[in-house]
């Protein structure tokens, strides 16, 4: 076995470097040639993982959800599985694999790495990229847009309050033009979730039916409700208790179009894009390792 890790260190408040220590006291321990990469810019680990990939067993992203996206980008097209220590803020695609989450289960996850066999899983393509898990517009994808402006002036997770609480205030839903399998569909549009995996956000269960492997997305689309009941809507969201509200409306698809204009998309927790985007599944197209 012969595995690469792509280090993003400043995931995890800056600890995903402790882990170094820890995986070459088992890659020494379980005689697995291995080199680690620590990346120093976004988009890098994307090609590196191209640049560098050949002749692996597999590539590990240690980090967060970001580095697993631009990790899982760097494979697209291959047959070398992923592998992921989550180390970050999010981990939401590695819940999906149930794998163990933190600093502190690093040995564990090293484990199921090196013990598990690969599967494949489903992934969605848009504009020449691929994400592994969730992205969305609306309400959240402009939390996200705005968190980054206002964590040059406050850090942590005050900034993300603060983002939620300026967005609950100024929030306008949004009309707009879908087309779902080639079936157009125009709706009024609070929050719109075009699904692979199950959750995002650190865990909230936008999809508690969805799977990774079972050939379709699945678009969750939200309604506009009264700004007095999004704080409820939001906790029934968070708990995944929201599929049967009157104001939300399932979708099964291969493939789905957003044709209006300039709303910002979130794809696993980055403003990747703004709309008009197309986005397909590519099903079983990612072999992945995890514990499932």
């Amino acid at each position: 076995m012969k595995l690469l890790f792509i280090i993003n260190p400043v995931a995890g408040k800056g600890k995903t470097r402790d882990a170094i220590p820890i995986i070459e006291k088992f890659c020494t321990a379980r005689n697995i040639e291995y080199a680690i990469h620590e990346t120093n810019a976004a988009g890098e680990a994307t090609q590196v993982v191209r640049d560098t990939c050949t002749g692996y067993s597999a590539v590990i992203a240690a980090g967060g959800d970001g580095t697993v996206l631009e990790v899982t980008n760097g494979l697209s097209g291959t047959d070398i599985p992923l592998g992921i220590l989550p180390l970050g803020s999010g981990n939401d695609f590695a819940r999906a694999l149930n794998m163990p989450i933190g600093f502190s289960n690093v040995e564990r996850a090293l484990n199921i790495i090196a013990d598990k066999p690969a599967f494949p899983v489903d992934l969605a393509k848009f504009n020449g990229r691929v994400f592994l898990n969730i992205a969305s517009i609306g309400f959240d994808a402009e939390i996200v847009r705005d968190l980054h402006k206002i964590k040059r002036f406050i850090k942590g997770k005050s900034a993300y309050l603060v983002s939620v609480f300026v967005k609950f205030l100024t929030y306008k839903p949004k009309k707009v033009e879908y087309v779902i399998d080639g079936s157009k569909v125009v709706e009024n549009t609070f929050l719109a979730a075009i699904c692979n995996g199950v959750c995002y956000g650190g865990g909230m269960k936008v999809n508690p039916n969805g799977s990774i492997t079972d050939g379709f997305l699945d678009v969750i689309h939200i309604e506009p409700v009264p700004r007095y009941k999004i704080p409820f809507l939001l906790v029934k969201f968070i708990k995944g208790e929201h599929l049967s509200l009157p104001v939300v409306k399932t979708y099964r698809c291969k493939e789905i179009q957003i044709h209006s204009n300039d709303l910002v998309v979130n794809v696993d927790g980055e403003c990747a894009m703004t709309t008009p985007v197309t986005i397909r599944l590519a099903p079983l197209s990612l072999n992945v390792i995890g514990n499932i």
